[in-house]
């Protein structure tokens, strides 16, 4: 066994304990808790240089950006969950799995942040605002896909779900996860019956 993930629960190493778990990889967990002494080891740093979560190691190879280490195992190891140039389904799937970080998670973070995570004398209530309304507009957006088929792609599952739906989680903590559309509530229904969403947020 090669593989560590450094773990906090329900951070962004959700996405690759889970993508692991579907894949049928072995991986040792290292569950930190946001444990601030060792994030900002000196050893930690050499890992992860900004001291957070997630970090990953595979033998002699070190990463931290969650898509990143999901893109490098999909290439590493034979799968299903994200199909190859040339396929049909190839560019939606880039899409959509690059939406769950670079599109969907600033207006979940920023309302997070100014409801929960800042000090309180911080906290602009507008932010939540708004990370309310964009939120209700990108679940405009899936809803379209999701209308016609279980999963993103109309190949079935693939590792844009769990890029994508790792999103709601803390869109749920924020309590900016309201009113979505029937096809987005049923999709959520479905992400949170497979086995590898609950092991690895059940850790």
């Amino acid at each position: 066994m090669t593989i560590t993930i450094t773990h906090a629960p329900f951070a962004r190493s959700v996405r690759v304990i889970w993508l692991c778990e579907e894949l049928g990889l072995p991986y040792e967990l290292q569950i930190v808790e946001n444990n601030r002494k060792f994030l900002l080891s000196e050893d930690y740093l050499k890992i992860h240089p900004f001291g957070k979560i997630p970090a990953f190691t595979d033998g002699d190879v070190h990463m931290f950006e969650s898509l990143a280490i999901m893109q490098y195992l999909l290439d590493k190891h034979e799968n299903s969950l994200a199909p190859k140039m040339g396929e049909e389904t190839y560019p939606a799937f880039l899409q959509w799995f690059h939406f769950g970080e670079s599109t969907l998670a600033l207006p979940i973070t920023m309302a997070l942040g100014h409801s929960r995570i800042l000090p309180e004398k911080l906290r602009i209530p507008a932010m939540v605002t708004w990370g309310e309304q964009e939120l209700q507009k990108f679940f405009k957006g899936l809803a379209a896909p999701l209308a016609q088929h279980d999963y993103l792609l109309p190949t079935g599952f693939s590792a844009a779900d769990i890029s994508v739906a790792y999103m709601f989680v803390l869109a749920k903590f924020a309590k900016i996860f309201k009113d979505a559309p029937a096809p987005v509530e049923a999709y959520w229904e479905r992400i949170k019956a497979r086995e590898g969403w609950q092991k690895a947020t059940a850790l």
